[in-house]
């Protein structure tokens, strides 16, 4: 460890951080505990005369507020098709790799410039596959260099309870232990919504969620070295 006196002080610290860890993780909600189903719905405010058509991008996710929740990392699959991601949303734990087969015909190029996410996997055709590993939560836009239009939402999270909404904006979590979370409801046109909640032994069933999305409005974005796309007069 950088700026270390001595093994004998390092040692110390790096005792203390393990114990710290451990307590942490001992402190969270455990799989021994009593569970049970945690389930709402989501509605999103939007601009006069307009209706929610895409409630199933809604993230819903909850995290113990006494202690980090143990989690695995795994794999999901983001498929390119007709220039489109499919799902447009797909939520992960940390550590967790997706795959982004190229289904379309031509050539594509996806890219991430957020920090936390940053990677570029080249170019590559029709039938082959590349994949990232996203190793820190957050909420990552995903785009191709190719075709100005395509996006995508990687949402990464550090827990195991998570889900996204149905159609009609509702979900439900299944075998939560009982305790204290923190509940958070993210969708890419609102601010996500953050809330403490207690979940007793019996779990809850009326959580009631309001995004606002009245304002949102949709802008460009730059291709992978920050420019603006040519499209050398391809629309998309």
């Amino acid at each position: 460890m950088r700026g270390m006196g001595s093994g004998r002080k390092a040692f110390g610290m790096l005792t203390v951080c393990a114990l710290a860890v451990g307590a942490a993780i001992a402190a969270a909600p455990s799989a021994g505990s009593a569970q049970g189903t945690v389930a709402g719905r989501i509605s999103i405010q939007e601009k006069a005369g307009e209706k929610t058509a895409d409630f199933a991008n809604t993230v819903v996710y909850l995290e113990p507020r006494n202690g980090a929740a143990r989690t695995t990392e795994a794999k999901a699959q983001m498929a390119i098709n007709g220039r489109n991601f499919a799902p447009r949303v797909r939520v992960i734990t940390v550590g967790s790799t997706v795959d982004y087969p190229n289904q379309d015909p031509f050539t594509h190029n996806v890219f991430s410039t957020t920090p936390g996410a940053l990677f570029d996997l080249g170019a590559y055709g029709s039938g082959t596959s590349k994949s990232n590993q996203f190793r820190k939560p957050g909420a990552y836009p995903i785009y191709c260099n190719v075709h100005a239009k395509m996006t995508g939402y990687v949402v990464v999270v550090n827990t195991p309870w998570y889900t996204q909404s149905t159609n009609d904006g509702r979900w439900e979590l299944a075998k939560v232990p009982a305790g204290k979370y923190t509940l958070t409801v993210w969708h890419e046109r609102a601010q996500p919504v953050i809330s403490e909640i207690d979940i007793p032994v019996t779990g809850l069933a009326t959580i009631e969620t309001k995004l606002d999305a009245s304002g949102y409005k949709e802008v460009a974005h730059k291709d992978k070295v920050g420019k603006d796309y040519s499209t050398h007069g391809v629309v998309y």
